[in-house]
């Protein structure tokens, strides 16, 4: 009788153990997934900013600065002896 229950126990303990490992594997498997999805939507972001430093590059520009004001507001590069100079 004893050894019938121990063998139930152990039996019990064994499974027990198999379906925690199942269950950790499984958690395992799960957690890895999300860190692929993470770490693809970490590179998305870094190149759409690596793309937004470009775009902010190009917008900054002088010669971009300078065809807005021409176009824009109708603004010219004075001729030399337009320029007053003062002293503060």
């Amino acid at each position: 009788m004893k050894q019938l229950l121990a063998l139930i126990i152990a039996t019990s303990l064994v499974l027990m153990s198999a379906l925690q490992v199942v269950l950790t594997r499984f958690q395992n498997r799960q957690s890895f997934v999300e860190l692929q999805e993470l770490i693809k939507q970490q590179d998305d972001l870094e190149r759409g900013y690596d793309q937004l430093l470009l775009e902010q590059g190009t917008w900054g520009t002088h010669s971009r600065i300078e065809e807005l004001a021409r176009t824009k507001l109708n603004m010219m590069i004075p001729h030399p002896d337009q320029i007053r100079h003062s002293r503060s």
